[in-house]
C-alpha cells in the first residue's frame, strides 16, 4: 500500500469529531470550590471573628487573594485542556507572584519584631487539610485536562495543582484560628505550593497521550 493509499484510507474512516467544551468542567471546578469551602468550614468551623460579624480585613484580603488565584489559574487549566498553542496564562502566574510575596512580607515582619512566632503543629495542621481540601478540585481539574488534548502538560499540571491548592487555602484561612502573617505565609501559601508540586508530579504521565 502505498503513503497516498494510506492517508486516503485513513481519509475516509475519520468522523468529525465535536471539540470539547470546557464550560462544564468550569461550572464543576466552581461547585466543587464551593462545596469544599462548606465541607471545611461545616468540619472546622470558622474562624471567631468571621462568625461574630467582625473579620479581620488583612483575612478576607488575603481569602479573597488565595480565591481569585483559584478562579484565575482553574481557567487558565481548562483552556489548555484544548490543544491551543500560543494561548496566554499570564494572569494565573502573576496571582501566584502576589501571593510569593506574603513569605517576605513575613520574614520583614518577623525580622523587624513585628510579628509573632507560629506552632509547627498548627502549620502541619493548616498544610495537611489544605492539601486534603484541595483534592476534589484537583481530581476534577486531572480529568479535565486528561479528556482534553493539551499540548502543554506541564503547564497545564502546574496550573491545576495552583488552582486546587488556592481552593484548599481559602478554606483554610477561613477556618485558621491564627492570623498571624508568619502563620499564613507559610501554613497557607504552603498549601498551593505542596498542591502544585504534587500535581506537578503526578499529572503529566496521566494526561499525556
Amino acid at each position: 500500500m502505498t503513503i497516498d493509499a494510506l492517508i486516503d484510507q485513513l481519509a475516509d474512516d475519520a468522523r468529525p469529531v465535536r471539540p470539547q467544551s470546557v464550560t462544564v468542567s468550569r461550572i464543576g471546578f466552581g461547585a466543587l470550590s464551593a462545596l469544599t469551602l462548606m465541607l471545611v468550614l461545616g468540619l472546622l468551623g470558622v474562624r471567631a471573628d468571621i462568625a461574630s460579624g467582625a473579620p479581620s480585613p488583612v483575612i478576607l484580603l488575603i481569602a479573597g487573594l488565595f480565591a481569585i488565584t483559584a478562579a484565575a489559574a482553574g481557567l487558565a487549566a481548562t483552556r489548555l485542556a484544548r490543544p491551543e498553542v500560543g494561548g496566554r496564562q499570564g494572569g494565573a502566574f502573576w496571582l501566584v507572584a502576589a501571593i510569593a510575596l506574603l513569605p517576605l512580607i513575613s520574614l520583614v515582619e518577623y525580622l523587624l519584631g513585628n510579628t509573632a512566632g507560629t506552632s509547627t503543629a498548627l502549620v502541619l495542621r493548616c498544610l495537611l487539610w489544605g492539601v486534603l481540601a484541595s483534592s476534589l478540585t484537583l481530581a476534577l481539574l486531572g480529568w479535565t485536562l486528561r479528556s482534553g488534548a493539551t499540548v502543554l502538560p506541564s503547564r497545564a499540571s502546574w496550573l491545576a495543582g495552583i488552582a486546587a491548592g488556592a481552593v484548599g487555602a481559602t478554606a483554610i484561612t477561613l477556618e485558621c484560628p491564627n492570623g498571624e502573617m508568619l502563620h499564613l505565609a507559610i501554613g497557607h501559601v504552603g498549601i498551593v505550593a505542596v498542591s502544585a508540586w504534587i500535581s506537578r508530579l503526578v499529572l503529566p504521565p496521566l494526561i499525556r497521550w
